[in-house]
């Protein structure tokens, strides 16, 4: 077993310890809905520096409002989220252009 598979393990086990699963679940539930806010951002606006700038503050308005506190490790944690959709949209978008036929006229 690797270094980074047993830091892994041990964050994994320490934040099941520290919390309860139905607060994970919330944590989860308000990561998913800033990522899918944010990624309609980012389809209306077509600006990937707005979508992932908006999520922090998205994250931060949600878990406030829903549960009156919030952390900057999970404010990081959205931001890191949506920049993996950012890339994900673009990654699929450039596959589409490369496959797409070309015309000889």
């Amino acid at each position: 077993m690797s270094v980074s598979a047993a830091v892994v393990r041990w964050v994994l086990f320490a934040w099941l310890n520290a919390f309860d699963l139905e607060f994970a679940r919330i944590i989860l539930e308000v990561l998913l809905v800033t990522s899918c806010i944010s990624t309609i951002i980012f389809i209306l606006t077509k600006n990937q520096y707005i979508s992932y700038l908006s999520s922090a503050p998205l994250y931060y308005i949600f878990s406030w409002i829903g549960h009156g506190f919030t952390h900057l490790i999970l404010l990081v944690l959205s931001m890191t989220i949506q920049a993996g959709i950012i890339l994900l949209i673009n990654r699929q978008s450039k596959k589409l252009l490369l496959n797409e036929p070309k015309d000889n006229i």
